[in-house]
Order: C-alpha cells, then sequence, then structure tokens
C-alpha cells in the first residue's frame, strides 16, 4: 500500500463514554420482581410508588400490571 493511501484513510475516532450508567435496578428489574412476587405470593411491592400491590392493583396509587 503506498503512503498516499494511508494518509487517505479516515481517522477513527474513539467511542464517547455513555452519559449514563445505570447504578441500580432498572425499570425492567423493578417489573418483573413486581410480577415474580405477585405470581408466588399475590402482592408484591409497587414499582411505581412502593405502595402494596395486588392482582386486581395498586391499593395506593391504582397503577396496574397488565
Amino acid at each position: 500500500m503506498s503512503a498516499l493511501a494511508l494518509e487517505q484513510r479516515p481517522q477513527l475516532q474513539p467511542i464517547a463514554p455513555r452519559l449514563f450508567e445505570p447504578a441500580g435496578s432498572t425499570l425492567e428489574d423493578l417489573v418483573l420482581s413486581a410480577w415474580e412476587d405477585l405470581a408466588a405470593d399475590g402482592r408484591a411491592e409497587c414499582p411505581v410508588c412502593g405502595g402494596e400491590m395486588s392482582p386486581p392493583g395498586c391499593s395506593d396509587c391504582g397503577s396496574q400490571l397488565s
């Protein structure tokens, strides 16, 4: 390969670091945990407000898993 061909190759830029790295549980983790707890015990901690959730929904905020 000639020196000219090497000079014309584009320079690759390093990949920028991510702006956000989740430190704790993700929303997916929280929802799956609530599903598993509901299936096993019939109750779970609401992933939205932290209240008590049963199969019909959260008794505090009314959110539902569907």
